[in-house]
């Protein structure tokens, strides 16, 4: 029996027929691999896909400009590492021939400009008699002011939906704002600052807005795959409800129906054109922001700030607030928070959060960040998402933990809405946080 084995042995060897064993490890981390691949290229589009318009509504004005090269360092905390440290940080500076270019723009004038035209915007409904702003008293007879998580007028708490937002909301008025779209370049800060980008931002006017009044201004930030048009322009329809749903749209319902006061919206892109990734893409805006954008804001805008001056935003900051969905949110912590705290008195957080912990230690630690406030720190998550949902309420938990200024109803809320990570969702949230952000 043994000599019959090892004569088949040897048949089989030296036919080539000898079998050869793949160890089990080896075929574990093939598997591995592939799976980790088809996650990184399948799951961030799939959850885009929420984000991404159906169609696209264009009627916004545009104005371009063009920034110096970087001239001076920035005052970017060193304390809020996230990707920064060893660049050349840089101050820009808008190029114009004369003075009268700080006039709010409205028009064209070609790429790269330095002469920026203006033109009034022109209310499309006359003001109503008796009132400021043109829309009329609210049914219950005021616009509700909010300041300790009550209206400092009827002494009503806030009503907070967690479902979906009343269909008139979503219908047109005739008293819409106005959308401007904003091009400009920028010196390539996540390149080490060497270099441009060619960025731009839309920025929305209230309906009847009067540079003789000031306004508050929220910076809302967009999800992957979004861009200056999603949070304002772009179109989503919901076909369950037979409607379609409009970010200006709602601003417009909100403000003719005094849920809260008119307001200046500010959105800018996040991505880069060299598509470097999340972190490059946060490392840049957070500097444009602090650099360019709300200088310019203020600067050309009717705001409570006093000039374009960082010293002015800061001044104001309690009239400057910042929100994002998504990816977008994860910015208000990362971009926002640790590294801009000075210039925005509150936050709104839309599904998503980053790195409560590390951002807790930047605002209790940074010298020029411990001794500020929050006014309103705002959370809210679709319900059928279940590890968004957890994960955000992670976030504003660790808040309420450790940061001893926030407090639940005064000054903090987080709100489940109805539904999955999509706009419906975001909407409503932002229906919630707004009238909260900004108290009398």
């Amino acid at each position: 029996m043994l000599m019959h084995s090892k004569d088949r042995a040897a048949d089989e060897l030296h036919n080539g027929q000898k079998k050869h064993f793949v160890p089990v490890w080896l075929i574990c981390l093939v598997l591995f691999s592939i799976l980790s691949v088809l996650s990184i290229r399948l799951i961030p589009p799939f959850l885009r896909r929420f984000e991404e318009p159906a169609s696209f509504v264009s009627d916004s004005a545009e104005v371009s400009f063009q920034l110096s090269e970087p001239a001076a360092s920035s005052d970017i905390p060193a304390e809020a590492e996230g990707g920064l440290s060893g660049q050349k940080d840089s101050v820009p500076s808008i190029s114009t021939s004369d003075e009268e270019a700080a006039a709010r723009p409205l028009s064209d004038t070609g790429a790269n400009t330095s002469a920026l035209e203006t033109s009034p915007v022109s209310p499309s409904v006359p003001p109503v008699p008796g009132t400021d702003d043109g829309y009329g008293i609210p049914e219950w007879g005021h616009i509700h002011q909010y300041h300790g998580g009550i209206c400092t007028v009827c002494g009503q708490e806030p009503e907070l939906l967690s479902s979906f937002l009343p269909h008139e909301f979503y219908k047109k008025t005739d008293r819409a704002g106005t959308v401007e779209l904003h091009q400009y370049e920028i010196p390539a800060y996540a390149n080490g600052g060497y270099g441009t980008y060619n960025k731009c931002f839309n920025i929305y006017l209230p309906w009847n807005y009067d540079e003789a009044k000031r306004y508050n201004v929220l910076v809302l930030i967009h999800g992957g795959g979004g861009d200056q048009d999603s949070w304002l322009n772009d179109v989503y329809p919901y076909e369950e409800e037979g409607i379609e749903m409009c970010g200006r749209v709602i601003l417009d319902n909100m403000f003719e129906k005094g849920i809260c006061e008119p307001c200046i919206v500010v959105c800018p892109v996040t991505e880069i054109p060299q598509c470097q990734g999340l972190l490059a893409s946060t490392n840049q805006l957070r500097q444009e922001l602090r650099e360019f954008i709300l200088p310019y804001v203020a600067e050309h805008y009717s705001t409570y700030a006093e000039g374009g001056s960082l010293e002015a935003i800061q001044s104001a900051r309690d009239h400057f607030g910042l929100g994002g969905l998504s990816n977008g949110a994860l910015f208000v912590y990362e971009g926002g928070m640790r590294y801009n705290y000075d210039l925005f008195g509150s936050y709104a957080a839309f599904s998503g959060n980053g790195e409560p912990w590390t951002t807790v230690a930047v605002l209790t630690q940074t010298d020029r960040f411990k001794d500020l406030s929050m006014n309103c720190y705002f959370t809210g998550a679709g319900t059928q998402n279940d590890w968004q949902q957890n994960y955000t309420k992670i976030g504003y938990d660790y808040f309420l933990e450790h940061l001893p200024y926030l407090h639940e109803g005064k000054n903090a809320w987080h709100v489940d809405v109805e539904g999955e990570h999509e706009w419906k969702v975001w909407f409503t949230d932002l229906f919630n946080a707004l009238p909260l952000m900004f108290p009398s």
